[in-house]
């Protein structure tokens, strides 16, 4: 049998061959991970573009409230703070307003939300809520000027507000759902306090005014009542003959 050896040429092409189809392969796996490194890159620059304008949109919207609380007090001729807790909850929606009466100062405490889609790498991104927490200061200075100034806090400093929100929802919508008949001041301390622990709500009193039940009742932020904020809210309920009708609001106030 006889060898035919190879020529030089052919083995230089044979190598050059071998060396393009290596570089080949070495480049595929480095252009795909180039690739999905830049689309990492991408989604998160987006993501945080559209965050930071969701956090822009919140600071804007606590800019106008400090804005509007000011001229809506200043336009106000009230001097009662339960009147003015009012008019301050319109503008900052805060579920916790307390009253300074030595430094004539309200301080509402608010969450303000904001929400952005995000982009996904793969498939499973959506919504995305982002939240920052706020004090709202109102004062009345000697010139019987209000004034009202927006603090940024640590979202904890609006946790005791936003349990207080909650369960003042679950009351009005408890109040809403009640008779007519049963909205006394004892039928209401048992659907709200069944275990009569009077830890969380405590129905201050209630009272009647053609076909309106007023409610007032003092919720506090957790069971330990003496370690723990807590506020009072007034909730009003139309009374229809049939029941038919319930609409019913709820708004904080100073004093019980």
């Amino acid at each position: 049998m006889t060898h035919t050896p190879t020529s030089p040429v052919a083995a230089r092409r044979f190598t050059r061959r071998a060396a393009t189809g290596c570089l080949i392969l070495l480049l595929i796996p480095a252009g795909l991970l180039a690739y999905f490194w830049y689309s990492a890159w991408h989604t998160g620059h987006v993501n945080d573009q559209r965050r930071q304008a969701a956090l822009a949109s919140i600071l804007n919207q606590a800019r106008h409230a400090t804005n509007d609380t000011t001229h809506a007090l200043n336009t106000s001729s009230t001097t009662d703070t339960d009147t003015l807790t009012g008019v301050i909850w319109q503008h900052t929606h805060a579920p916790l307003i307390t009253y300074d009466t030595s430094r004539r100062t309200f301080t509402a405490t608010a969450t303000r939300s904001a929400a952005y889609s995000e982009k996904a790498l793969l498939p499973g991104g959506g919504p995305v809520t982002v939240s920052r927490c706020f004090t709202f200061t109102s004062t009345r200075g000697t010139s019987a000027n209000w004034t009202t100034t927006m603090t940024e806090q640590d979202e904890q400093v609006c946790r005791p507000g936003q349990t207080i929100d909650h369960r003042a929802t679950l009351a009005k919508n408890r109040i809403k759902n009640m008779p007519a008949a049963q909205l006394t001041r004892a039928d209401l301390t048992q659907a709200l306090d069944p275990a009569h622990q009077q830890d969380t709500y405590i129905v201050k009193d209630t009272m009647r005014h053609g076909q309106t039940a007023t409610i007032t009742i003092l919720i506090h932020a957790q069971r330990d009542a003496s370690a723990t904020a807590a506020q009072c809210y007034q909730f009003a309920r139309h009374i229809d003959t049939n029941d038919a009708e319930r609409a019913t609001t709820g708004m904080p106030i100073a004093t019980c």
